[in-house]
């Protein structure tokens, strides 16, 4: 059987949401979050691909431990369903 590299103690879990996101609430969000007591776990990474209400690229967020960066990847195509999705680690 193969062994998995990484152990049990390390979980991982999405958020889906479905039309844009707004800005100022996202980034409100963002900042709870970096401030989250240890005593509550450590995020080690964070994948997102970001609908932002007003904006028309899709927005892209990584981060390692406390090492982020984003950019935007492309527009939105017409007709194409605008989802959000974080998956944190």
């Amino acid at each position: 059987a193969k062994r998995s590299r990484h152990d049990g103690r390390g979980n991982s879990f999405a958020i889906v949401k479905e039309g844009e996101v707004d800005p100022q609430r996202l980034g409100q969000w963002m900042q709870s979050i970096g401030k989250l007591p240890s005593d509550k776990g450590t995020i080690f990474r964070i994948k997102a691909i970001l609908t932002v209400q007003g904006h028309p690229f899709k927005h892209v967020f990584h981060a390692v431990m406390d090492i982020s960066d984003e950019e935007d990847v492309g527009p939105w195509q017409e007709g194409e369903k605008k989802i959000s999705k974080i998956v944190f680690i």
